[in-house]
C-alpha cells in the first residue's frame, strides 16, 4: 500500500529539485524555450549557478534541515532546528542561494518580517510527524515564524498544511485546495482564487502573481495542484508557469506526491535520493 505521507513529502523535494534549473525565470518563453515540453532537471541557470542537475534549490535544502532535526529528536525540537539552520546556511561552503529571511536569521538569529514562499520549507515534514496531533498548529505558526515571522506568511502556511494534509488523509487534488478554503481566514480566501480563477495554470500564474510573495504564491501554487493527470504533468505545469517554480512546488509537489505518488523515474534523477529516502525511513519508523 501506497504511503501517502512520504510520498507528499518526497512530491515536495522531488518537485524543488525538478524545477530548480529554471527556477526564477520569469519570461515563460524563455522557459518554454529551454525546457520544452519536459522543463524537469534542466541545468542551473543564474541563481542556482554551482548546483548540478538533480541538485534541491536553497528551500530543498531547508527541508533536508527539517527532516535532519526531526529524524534525530524524534519531534520538532526549535532550538536544535534553528541551531541547524544557522549551521547549514552559515557555513561559509554553503554553494546555495541565501534569501531575506535566511540572511536575517544569520545576522539577528530571529525571524524576518518577510512574507515570501520560503515559509512552505517546512510544512510537509512537520505535517507528517504532527499529523493526527493536537499540537499541530502550535508546532506549525513556530516552525514558520523561526524564519518568517509575520502573520501572512503563518496564514498562508496554515491554508497550505491544511491543503497537503487533507491530500495525505486521502483527499483528491480538489479536496484538498477545498479543505484550504474551508478553512477561512486570509489563507483560506487566497485558496479560493485557485478554484474560481481560470484553469490554464500559465494564465493564472499571470493573472496572480509568479512572484514569492505568499499572496501570489499560495493560489497559484493550489491552482497548479488541481492541473494535469498525475505528479508530472502538475510539476511540469508549475515550472512552465515561470517565476518561483520551486518555492510553488513546496506545496503542489506535497499535493500531487500525496494524491500520485512520485514516478521513480523522477525521484531517480534527485542527487541526495539515499539521504532523503533514509530520513524518511527513520521519521516514519521503517
Amino acid at each position: 500500500m501506497r504511503d501517502r505521507a512520504r510520498d507528499s513529502i518526497l512530491g515536495a523535494l522531488v518537485g524543488d529539485a525538478a524545477a530548480m534549473g529554471l527556477h526564477w525565470i520569469y519570461d515563460t518563453d524563455e522557459v518554454r524555450r529551454r525546457g520544452g515540453a519536459t522543463p524537469e532537471f534542466q541545468p542551473p541557470g543564474q541563481y542556482h549557478a554551482r548546483r548540478r542537475a538533480g541538485d534541491f534549490t536553497h528551500y530543498g535544502d531547508h527541508t533536508m534541515v527539517v527532516l535532519e532535526s526531526l529524524a534525530d529528536r524524534g519531534r520538532l525540537d526549535l532550538d536544535d532546528y534553528k541551531a541547524r539552520l544557522l549551521v547549514r546556511f552559515g557555513d561559509p561552503r554553503y554553494d546555495g542561494y541565501l534569501d531575506k529571511a535566511t540572511k536575517w536569521l544569520l545576522a539577528t538569529r530571529r525571524g524576518a518580517d518577510d512574507d515570501q514562499a520560503g515559509c512552505f520549507a517546512k510544512l510537509a515534514p512537520i505535517v507528517v510527524r504532527y499529523l493526527h496531533d493536537p499540537e499541530r498548529p502550535a508546532r506549525l505558526e513556530a516552525a514558520i515564524r523561526v524564519t518568517h515571522d509575520h502573520p501572512r506568511a503563518v496564514a498562508c502556511g496554515f491554508a497550505a498544511a491544511t491543503a497537503i494534509r487533507a491530500a495525505i488523509l486521502g483527499a483528491n487534488a480538489h479536496g484538498a485546495v477545498a479543505a484550504a478554503v474551508e478553512r477561512g481566514g486570509e489563507g483560506g480566501a487566497l485558496a479560493r482564487l485557485a478554484l474560481e480563477g481560470p484553469p490554464d495554470p500559465l494564465v493564472f500564474a499571470r493573472k496572480a502573481g509568479q512572484a514569492c510573495a505568499v499572496a501570489q504564491a499560495l493560489p497559484v501554487a493550489l491552482q497548479a495542484a488541481l492541473h494535469g493527470p498525475d505528479f508530472a504533468a502538475s510539476v511540469r505545469a508549475t515550472i512552465l508557469s515561470g517565476g518561483d517554480s520551486a518555492g510553488r512546488l513546496l506545496v503542489a509537489g506535497a499535493i500531487r506526491g500525496a494524491t500520485d505518488g512520485v514516478p521513480e523515474d523522477w525521484l531517480a534523477r534527485v542527487a541526495d535520493r539515499p539521504r532523503v529516502e533514509g530520513l524518511l525511513d527513520r521519521i516514519l519508523g521503517r
